[in-house]
């Protein structure tokens, strides 16, 4: 990889990790800058369309949780200068405000796309989860 290359690999890896940090504090506002405005997301197989969209359903599952969102070991390809793919391993813990919800522990692979722009820099065009495993606790005492 070229230097240039590798410039861009780890300004896709820092655009996910303020995902993972925006969504985890519950940023709603800062959460919507990292997408396209036409993000399309399949989050264990419930579809979204468009980034205010996403923002909205994310808020009406987590908004008040206690959240862990990790991502590991990125496989970033670059397919041009303006596009590329990368798949994350995963790991989320999910703790609701509902005293009597389960706690919920999360394994497994995000898909990305992104696309670069000259305003915004890369940008996450889409987003897929798939889960390989979760694991419930009972709720909280």
């Amino acid at each position: 990889m070229s230097a240039e290359e590798l410039v861009e690999v780890d300004s896709i890896k820092r655009l996910k990790a303020r995902y993972f940090r925006f969504l985890d504090g519950q940023d709603w506002a800062s959460l919507r800058t990292v997408f396209t405005t036409d993000v399309f997301c399949d989050m264990a197989n419930t579809q979204i369309a468009g980034a205010d969209e996403w923002i909205t359903w994310s808020r009406s599952r987590i908004e008040g949780a206690k959240t862990v969102h990790h991502g590991h070991m990125p496989e970033i390809d670059l397919l041009s200068p303006t596009e590329a793919t990368g798949i994350w391993a995963m790991f989320d813990y999910i703790e609701l405000p509902q005293p009597d919800r389960p706690r919920r522990m999360g394994y497994g692979h995000y898909h990305d796309t992104y696309h670069k722009s000259s305003e915004a820099g890369w940008l996450i065009s889409s987003m897929k989860l798939v889960r390989i495993r979760v694991d419930q606790f009972a709720p909280r005492s």
